[in-house]
């Protein structure tokens, strides 16, 4: 009988690759959706393949109830969790509004917390498992105008950190995947600004316009192919003892060493000089 596989926010990017691939891999694929209406995308990349498409809003106690209950009931069994759902939100932090904030954290942290406790009985009873957070080089070192979503990812990793340890006693495998940049909807179609960014009357005014200019050249050419993750997240999910952090993409490593290897204040300048570039005059 084929492993069983949760994977959240399915309707393009990763989520919807992952389970594309997963299914491929020989997996039984169960792919959430905020919204079934827009499943068009994913039941087409997905003909013919073993994954079916879930209603679950991941910020929904409910939806998580239910998706779980429904896999639980007919599969008798959950392998693996995927939690790629997630939001970006551009803009400098002062531009943000508390709504917003909390928006950001409510569907990148509060709902992957809440999707793993949903299906850790699931995989305790099965024996083991894996549980995969998608995380990103976000949450390793935060860059100007992605705090908000920093500040998620932060926390997502300290989250999965945790997990690690304590699910490892009932076999469950934590791991983090750090994406870098990769030409995904969710800073492309899907970007996703603060209300305030392009006010007028801003304080940041003069580094928006050229803010926006930096990051499509960024996604332009240097942005990776995001088949290369979502290969990555099924190796995960059958690798028996993976690393708890994968840094994965064109600009992953680089800021992986900063991160790790060059003292802050070195990184500090760098970022100086980035946002004095990248002013309008």
């Amino acid at each position: 009988m084929s492993e069983t596989v949760l994977i959240t926010g399915c309707r393009s990017g990763f989520g919807l690759g992952t389970a594309v691939a997963a299914a491929r891999a020989g997996f039984t694929v169960y792919a959430g959706l905020r919204d079934l209406a827009t499943a068009e995308d994913l039941e087409r990349a997905a003909e013919g393949l073993d994954v079916t498409p879930l209603q679950l809003d991941v910020t929904q106690a409910h939806q998580r109830e239910a998706a779980v209950a429904r896999i639980l009931d007919e599969r008798g069994r959950l392998d693996h969790l995927v939690n790629n759902a997630g939001i970006a939100l551009g803009g400098f932090l002062e531009q943000i509004e508390e709504d917003e904030l909390r928006r950001v954290f409510e569907v990148n942290v509060f709902g992957a917390w809440a999707m793993t406790k949903a299906c850790l009985p699931g995989l305790r009873d099965g024996g083991g498992g894996s549980v995969v957070m998608v995380s990103s080089m976000s949450g390793r070192m935060a860059l100007p105008t992605l705090g908000a979503y920093a500040g998620s990812k932060f926390a997502l990793e300290g989250l999965g950190e945790a997990w690690r340890h304590e699910l490892k006693p009932f076999g469950i495998r934590v791991v983090l995947i750090e994406p870098g940049a990769y030409r995904t909807d969710i800073f492309e179609r899907n970007r996703n600004v603060c209300r305030r960014y392009d006010d007028p009357q801003g304080p940041y005014v003069p580094w928006v316009r050229s803010g926006d200019r930096l990051h499509r050249k960024i996604v332009e050419r240097l942005a990776g192919d995001p088949a290369e993750v979502c290969d990555h997240i099924v190796r995960c999910l059958r690798d028996p003892s993976p690393p708890l952090r994968h840094p994965i993409g064109p600009l992953a490593r680089p800021r992986a060493t900063l991160r790790n290897f060059v003292p802050f204040a070195a990184v500090e300048l760098i970022m100086e000089r980035l946002l004095s570039w990248a002013r309008e005059d």
